[in-house]
């Protein structure tokens, strides 16, 4: 009936329209007309005993794209054939037909591209207009967890303030702020308010910029605390401008650097290091700014033309060098520049060498580097230390007793982060974070052996926390958090190896003691152990739930398993999870290989990538079937959710399993492999070849067809229902891949109606720069997939009548646009914007009010419901 009405109401609108010589509605404005009247429709009749009208039963039908024909080259590229295809592209190429490549467009600008993304957003709007209330009431669940007006613990800095950020009721952005060490705790200024950015002259003059993707990084103010550096993008496609502030006076400089790539590193108070993008979005280059001097004057410092590489630049801890890190996915290679001679040659540390990583730090009392790294097939990585008059000739670590951190099967080291008296390691041992603390002399050597940190939960995550100074008196500040403890910032004593707890992030209306987790251990189909973190709320969960045991229950299985990124169990998994949870659902992570979970060699470079990948999929799916197996999870209500990589995940594992799953949420996911890793001209393609393989070589094409998403969609198959979501301005995934993906499910799928798109116009990556907005993106996904799950709660209070229950409604403007037969509003009362003649649809009561506003004059028609 909820339809029925709203096509109905739509009808109304139309015929409005076309006696006002407003037109036909294009299929987009239909449906974004369709979306907002059963919003209202869903309402009234959730708040009706009865409601008789003869109505049709027009179904409500997706977007479907126009086919055309195109040809896809795997090898030599017949139409360039000097184009970069790899190291040996086939030749003659294999050629796969993709009759969507048209959706396609790096501009952002085809207007058939866009109406097909704003049917695409008013047809998932009309699906989901039932749940409007039931994301509102999530959404406000959510709020009511985060401490709105919340400051972090403040960071000491050798410029003799300490620095902290806040974050103030109602604001969108954080603000920074800072103080003298030592002054009154009211001697607080704040030197950048985020929330301002978007109203300075610069921001606005951007007309692509959106205040609500409003993204500051790198916010760095210059050695002595005089002058800010700061990145922003309002676009979310990750192209930066520079900005600077004169912290003494305030006032923003009109000094500015364009087009960077968000990268910066102070040498001194008078040169800043940057970094540009190349046509394909890779960061390449890096400059040398002068302050007080135009950007036409700036200097090209380093270049790499390897388009597997990435650029990269930072400043040493101790502020003596400027670092400069090219990385693959398979090499690394540094040089360094001394900030007290920023205008030198880059000195390189150690020549690249395929397979060899290494990642350093500076101590510059004793004029040596540190470092980790996997040379000499220490896969696991092992400390070093060299002279920064040779930095090549790395020397194992040692102290009195023998060898620091040598190479181990059982561990493995990531960073390492030098201070004046003592190093702090990085790395991973028995499947969690581990940091080991190597104490120094005067000169710089190790004087005793490495002692790991210990903590009182086994499962947690510890990892290394801003701590800005090099000299810190012998103390050190830690991250530490578990799935049931939120974020603790603690500052621990390296003498005593004693905690101090500085602050833990406050958790509203949140009771640890209700909460249980547990670790389970599934064997793969080719008897490898792969870790599970489980999370649920027993009184929740019911039907026999305990502390020991979860379910059976509905449950949502979350995984990435790439680039040896680690899903760790800590509260940033929980925290966004808590409406989950708090309804009966187990949340449960599946540390698959390609992570880095169990060893960044173990899990991911030996079994993880390239010819291993299927690895990833084939894990979640035996985790998915043993949950199952084991009674944890319910047949039919177990869902799945995978981003971006993790979206590659989902493609896979609904494909190869499409029964196991009631449901599936896939952000930004990178779902259209074999196209987008044929094309060198797409962002990221070139360097992700040492991740994936290259499909132009005849080694990797046949192993990435059986696992690219989009070309081995299975047909006359039901799967689960599907959210996608993406943002059009992605640089790394693009806005095409989900969109190709969602029309090939409803092509071929029995149910692909309930395969849903949702595709945030104005966003990138990592959706949308505002809080608040991020988390109503959070409230809309969950509302969905928690009514797929039967756990959403019903709108309205049902029987009762409805002119007894709408006497006292206040006017709701549900949908407005513009009738000129070329631009529309989105569905649930966006503004029309531009024209000179605007319709709006209103429910008053029990009436439909539809008013053409035109020259400044209105004419209302009204509608009774009932």
């Amino acid at each position: 009936l909820q339809w029925k009405i709203a096509h109905r109401c739509a009808g109304f609108v139309e015929q409005h329209m076309w006696r006002l010589g407003g037109g036909v509605l294009r299929h987009t404005h239909r449906l974004g007309l369709l979306a907002a009247t059963a919003t209202v429709s869903g309402a009234l009749l959730s708040r009706a005993s009865c409601l008789t009208m003869d109505l049709d039963d027009t179904p409500a039908k997706p977007p479907v794209a126009r086919r055309e024909r195109r040809s896809v080259y795997f090898g030599v590229n017949p139409d360039d054939p000097s184009e970069n295809r790899g190291v040996v592209p086939m030749d003659p190429p294999i050629v796969l037909t993709d009759d969507l490549y048209w959706i396609r467009d790096d501009e952002r600008k085809n207007e058939e591209v866009l109406e097909l993304l704003r049917a695409e957003n008013a047809f998932t709007d009309l699906k989901t207009a039932h749940l409007a209330q039931f994301r509102e009431a999530l959404y406000t669940e959510m709020l009511s967890h985060i401490q709105e007006d919340d400051d972090e613990y403040p960071v000491p800095a050798g410029d003799g303030y300490e620095y902290w950020a806040r974050t103030v009721k109602g604001k969108s952005f954080k603000q920074y702020l800072r103080r003298k060490i030592g002054a009154a705790v009211d001697a607080v200024a704040v030197y950048l308010d985020v929330n301002a950015v978007p109203s300075l002259p610069f921001f606005k003059a951007n007309e692509n910029w959106d205040p609500k993707q409003c993204d500051v990084q790198s916010i760095k103010p210059s050695p002595s605390g005089d002058v800010l550096a700061y990145c922003v993008d309002g676009s979310g496609y990750e192209t930066y401008d520079v900005r600077l502030k004169d912290l003494r006076s305030g006032n923003e400089l009109d000094e500015a650097i364009v087009e960077t790539a968000g990268n910066i590193a102070w040498a001194g108070d008078a040169s800043l290091f940057y970094t540009r993008h190349d046509k394909a979005h890779r960061p390449f280059q890096v400059w040398r700014h002068r302050i007080g001097t135009e950007q036409a004057q700036d200097v090209k410092v380093f270049e790499d033309l390897d388009e597997l590489f990435w650029v990269g630049v930072s400043t040493s801890r101790d502020g003596s060098l400027v670092f400069i890190e090219s990385e693959s996915k398979e090499t690394m290679e540094t040089h360094f520049v001394p900030t007290s001679a920023p205008a030198e040659e880059p000195v390189v540390i150690r020549p690249r060498e395929f397979g060899v990583k290494y990642d350093v730090e500076s101590h510059a009392p004793s004029k040596s580097l540190f470092l980790t790294s996997n040379v000499d097939r220490k896969r696991n990585r092992e400390l070093y230390r060299a002279s920064l008059d040779r930095p090549s000739d790395w020397q194992p670590v040692r102290s009195p007793s023998g060898h620091v951190l040598a190479h181990s099967e059982d561990r493995s080291l990531d960073y390492v982060h030098v201070f004046r008296n003592f190093l702090a390691c990085s790395g991973r041992a028995g499947g969690f974070t581990k940091i080991w603390i190597v104490p120094l002399s005067e000169g710089g050597a190790a004087s005793a052996d490495a002692k790991p940190m210990t903590f009182d939960e086994e499962a947690c995550c510890a990892h290394v926390a801003s701590n800005k100074l090099f000299d810190t008196g012998g103390k050190l500040r830690v991250e530490y958090t578990s799935m049931v403890t939120p974020n603790s910032l603690l500052e621990h004593d390296v003498a005593s190896g004693k905690f101090e707890l500085l602050k833990q992030q406050p958790v509203p209306n949140y009771d640890a003691t209700k909460y249980a987790t547990k670790q389970l251990n599934v064997v793969a189909r080719d008897g490898e152990s792969v870790p599970l973190t489980l999370l649920w709320r027993p009184d929740a969960v019911g039907d026999g739930a305990s502390a020991d045991r979860p379910g059976p229950a509905p449950l949502h299985l979350y995984g990435y398993g790439s680039y040896g990124v680690c899903i760790d169990p800590g509260f940033s998994e929980t925290l966004p999870n808590l409406p989950l949870v708090d309804r009966g659902v187990v949340y449960a992570i599946a540390h698959v290989r390609g992570g880095g979970e169990m060893g960044h060699h173990k899990w991911y470079e030996a079994a993880g990538k390239y010819l291993a990948k299927r690895n990833t999929f084939f894990d979640f799916v035996d985790c998915a079937k043993a949950l199952i197996a084991e009674g944890v999870a319910k047949p039919g209500l177990l869902t799945c959710e995978g981003r971006s990589a993790g979206g590659l995940l989902v493609g896979n594992v609904v494909n190869d399993a499409p029964e196991l799953f009631k449901a599936a949420l896939a952000g930004v996911p990178f779902v259209d492999m074999m196209v987008t890793m044929s094309d060198p001209t797409i962002p990221l393609t070139c360097e992700e070849w040492e991740e994936w393989g290259n499909p132009n070589e005849a080694k990797y094409h046949a192993y990435m067809m059986s696992y690219s998403p989009i070309q081995q969609v299975r047909t006359g198959v039901r799967y689960p229902a599907m959210l996608l979501t993406s943002g059009l301005n992605d640089p790394r995934v693009a806005y095409w891949e989900p969109t190709k993906w969602a029309q090939v499910l409803r092509e071929r799928v029995t149910n692909g109606e309930e395969v849903l798109l949702k595709m945030d116009m104005a966003a990138g990556h990592f959706s949308a720069s505002d809080r608040y907005k991020k988390l109503r993106e959070r409230a809309y996904e969950y509302a969905w997939l928690l009514n797929q799950v039967g756990k959403a709660e019903e709108p309205f209070a049902a029987n009762v009548t409805l002119s007894e229950s709408t006497r006292d409604w206040r006017e709701i403007v549900i949908f407005s646009f513009i009738v000129d037969g070329d631009s529309g509003g989105e569905g649930g009362g966006g503004d029309g914007g531009g024209g000179d003649t605007a319709t709006s649809l209103h429910c008053i009561g029990r009436d439909v009010h539809i008013t053409e506003v035109r020259g400044g004059g209105a004419v209302t028609a009204r509608y009774a419901l009932a």
